[in-house]
């Protein structure tokens, strides 16, 4: 049954299941999958299967979290990174450095995830550097700089002369 307003309020109001249904399904807490990163460009193989699996990107993870904090000797823990940020990275190392053999496919993979860890790792790095400084920064109180000191003893002051 349909059921239709044609007065200038709606009192009946949209019934609840239809207004959800209006709401687009994506979960919130997952990041955009990323089903083809080569579509177009190259066909599926064993190497892009394995190399952008949900398995694969989670020692990716663990291997920049592991880089960081034996970067910093242990002073910084940081957590996951931004998923859609690290398949971009994945995907132009890929399509960079991908030698796509048939054989040895763990290998490849365990190459290709070195380079991602090789770019990551020093940028995550950074960035964290950058935001304990950040923290320290915003957290104290600025010092003021001290007046200028005389450096030499011997101030002479140019004299008048009388022709001025």
């Amino acid at each position: 049954m349909q059921r239709s307003s044609n007065g200038r309020v709606d009192i009946n109001g949209p019934r609840m299941k239809d207004l959800f249904q209006m709401y687009d399904k994506i979960p919130v807490n997952q990041c955009a999958t990323y089903r083809d990163p080569t579509a177009g460009i190259w066909d599926n193989t064993a190497l892009s299967d394995g190399f952008f699996s949900s398995k694969n990107i989670t020692i990716i993870q663990n291997g920049i979290r592991t880089g960081v904090y034996k970067r910093s000797n242990g002073q910084y823990t940081i957590s996951n990174q931004d998923e859609d940020t690290l398949k971009i990275i994945m995907r132009s190392i890929f399509l960079q450095h991908a030698a796509n053999q048939p054989t040895h496919v763990n290998k490849q993979i365990y190459e290709l995830n070195r380079m991602v860890w090789d770019y990551c790792i020093p940028q995550v790095y950074g960035e964290a550097q950058g935001y304990h400084k950040y923290i320290s920064d915003a957290s104290t109180m600025y010092k003021p700089m001290a007046p200028p000191i005389l450096a030499k003893n011997n101030d002479k002051q140019l004299i008048l002369k009388p022709w001025f």
